[in-house]
């Protein structure tokens, strides 16, 4: 096997990006964007208005990525761009022959963080876009005191979309910095279930897997069970860590990070075994058909 560069790795991770970033599946993100508008920051603006003083522009970035539908939305729009990863395409063979397996694994992880950072930043910035909000240090008087003015539409849907679990029990920054690397983690982790099986041979198992995993995950967390600690989406859903007011976590932010870092440890150990075992000749075989 080569030995391992970091220009080789660039350049396998450069050469997938451009090809995903230019493939008009993209045009999913205007969807999602579109979808993310009338879901949530339109309710959220007209909470702001009714109020009378504008959201920080982080908010309904943040709404967006703590409800329960929005997290299952965001995942499935991520694995449809990303379904056919790893790809095995044109240049696979040239790159595993010239390069060798492991600086084309580390390339196509590098690929996929690159996609991850991508993905969440253009949410983010449509987000910040639309939110028509101000910069501040904290969250604003229109989510934190809105129920107080009217209590008589105290937990309407609005007001579900930023609860008190998430706005009574951490800072703004400090749920923006947890929110992003949870999100970032989950997204790593369905993309590497699609690497592990991928190369262990089972191209349609993977993409069935991880929509599998994001399914259970929003059914454990409607039923609200504590099995639904077990999967991806509750560990990213930052307010559900939080009782309404008491300052006791139901589930330390901390120990959802150990959970991410355990599972993806895991599945990269598996990909990366997956990979050495792998034939050449299977590739081929794949890029033929």
């Amino acid at each position: 096997m080569n030995k391992l560069s970091f220009r080789a790795v660039w350049n396998v991770a450069r050469c997938e990006y451009v090809k995903w970033i230019t493939n008009p599946r993209m045009i999913l993100v205007g969807v999602v964007l579109v979808f993310i508008r009338g879901f949530a920051i339109t309710p959220l603006l007209t909470r702001a208005v009714r109020y009378g003083e504008p959201l920080h522009v982080l908010e309904p970035f943040l709404a967006v990525c703590n409800s329960r539908l929005s997290v299952f939305l965001l995942p499935c729009a991520f694995l449809l761009l990303i379904s056919d990863f790893p790809v095995f395409g044109q240049n696979a063979l040239f790159f595993l022959s010239r390069t060798g397996k492991k600086t084309w694994f580390f390339g196509q992880v590098l690929f996929m963080l690159l996609s991850i950072f991508t993905y969440i930043g253009v949410i983010l910035l449509g987000c910040i876009g639309m939110s028509k909000g101000v910069f501040g240090s904290n969250w604003s008087d229109s989510v934190t005191q809105f129920d107080a003015m009217f209590p008589e539409e105290a937990g309407g849907f609005s007001g579900q979309l930023l609860p008190p679990n998430l706005y009574n029990q951490m800072s703004l920054w400090s749920a923006f910095f947890w929110i992003v690397l949870l999100l970032l983690l989950y997204l790593l982790l369905l993309a590497m279930v699609l690497c592990l099986m991928k190369l262990s041979g089972l191209r349609s198992a993977g993409l069935f897997t991880a929509v599998g995993v994001v399914a259970l995950g929003v059914t454990t967390c409607a039923l609200n069970t504590p099995v639904m600690w077990y999967f991806p989406m509750a560990n990213t859903i930052v307010w559900l860590h939080y009782e309404e007011l008491l300052r006791r976590p139901v589930t330390p932010v901390s120990d959802s990070l150990l959970y991410f870092i355990v599972i993806l440890v895991l599945l990269f150990a598996g990909a990366f075994f997956a990979l050495r075992k792998m034939q050449l000749l299977n590739t081929e075989q794949e890029d033929e058909g």
